[in-house]
């Protein structure tokens, strides 16, 4: 081949090379398109109902009416004016119940002897549970509601409607009877301070804690609620219409059971009550075991008084004079009276 074709060959080859790469290179960008249409708005949801108003709650207890009546009758109440904080509401053991943060430290499992008043918050709460409802219908929260062991004897547990169960807990003996002493010796004195300790409502009220001699009165089943007045616990009668005072209850709140009632002497029953134990009142002082109303201390007796000695401390340290479970308080007096005769 000659020199001329062989030239020509290669430059049809070197022109066939630079036109294929540029048959395939990209071209310039294209004008942008038109932009889409806006979506379509959706429909507004509906308004909430409007909420409650937050100091509703509050104000159901907080308002002037409701407050000033029930700070009025608690201002004057026992539980307000007694002069056992000073004493023993700084004291282990005392604080529990004679102090406002005494008992709420002992609900929770602690001592604090600090003392302060008992007040609302002793036993109110602001809207925890456990909570229950007045005659009004008006929910109202305490610290607990829970059935009690009695001290004295944890084999009872008292259950009462209504939120009593709050007064349970203090409103107890704190010592159950017993005829020797810690160290097992018969005892043949009277020891200071004899008695099951100040306030044994709850356990008069269930008809327990007595020193029970055998005689011609029946004892209702001990521990049990045989008392109606146990059925019907603290509240309904000592907080008559939300009454805070406490001290004597309103006889309307028993004439829904007594009917046509105009004092708590039904049927005659306190009359006979005060009677027998004025008469068991004489038979201890006979017994050199008390004078004026009063334990002498260290007086020699036997067991039969140092038993009808604790029956006296048990029924006057009730404080109702036999309303709170009239039956069992009649036994206790009689059969004392013929224990000692």
């Amino acid at each position: 081949m000659k020199l001329r074709e062989i030239t020509k060959l290669l430059f049809v080859a070197s022109l066939v090379l630079f036109i294929i790469p540029a048959c395939v290179k990209e071209g310039p960008p294209g004008i942008d398109g038109a932009d889409g249409a806006d979506g379509i708005d959706g429909v507004d949801g509906t308004d909430g109902a409007a909420g409650a108003d937050g100091s509703a709650f509050c104000i159901d207890c907080h308002n002037t009416e409701t407050m000033d009546g029930f700070e009025a009758q608690w201002a004057s109440s026992g539980h307000a004016t007694g002069s056992s904080l000073g004493y023993a509401g700084t004291r282990s053991g005392c604080a529990d119940c004679h102090s406002g943060v005494g008992f709420v430290a002992y609900l929770k499992g602690g001592d604090d002897v600090s003392g302060s008043p008992i007040n609302c918050t002793t036993c109110h709460t602001h809207g925890e549970t456990p909570v229950f409802e007045d005659e009004a219908g008006n929910a109202v929260y305490f610290r607990i509601d829970e059935a009690v062991s009695l001290i004295a004897d944890n084999t009872v547990e008292v259950n009462l409607e209504g939120g009593s169960n709050m007064c349970v807990n203090c409103h107890q003996s704190r010592r159950a009877y017993s005829d020797t002493d810690s160290d097992g010796n018969v005892i043949t004195s009277i020891p200071n301070r004899y008695g099951p300790h100040y306030s044994s409502q709850a356990n008069m009220l269930v008809g327990t804690g007595g020193r029970e001699f055998a005689g011609s009165v029946a004892y209702p089943e001990s521990g049990s609620t045989a008392s109606r007045h146990a059925e019907l616990g603290c509240v309904s009668c000592h907080m008559d219409e939300s009454n805070h005072h406490f001290a004597t209850p309103a006889i309307d709140a028993c004439t829904e059971c007594h009917g046509s009632a105009t004092n708590f002497d039904v049927g005659g029953r306190l009359t006979e009550i005060a009677g027998l134990l004025e008469q068991l009142e004489d038979l201890l002082e006979a017994e050199g075991a008390m004078v004026d109303g009063s334990l002498v201390t260290g007086a020699n007796v036997s067991l039969e008084v140092l038993g009808a000695a604790w029956n006296y401390m048990h029924i006057t340290e009730d404080q109702s004079a036999g309303v709170h479970n009239p039956a069992y308080t009649k036994a206790l007096l009689q059969n004392s009276i013929e224990a000692l005769q």
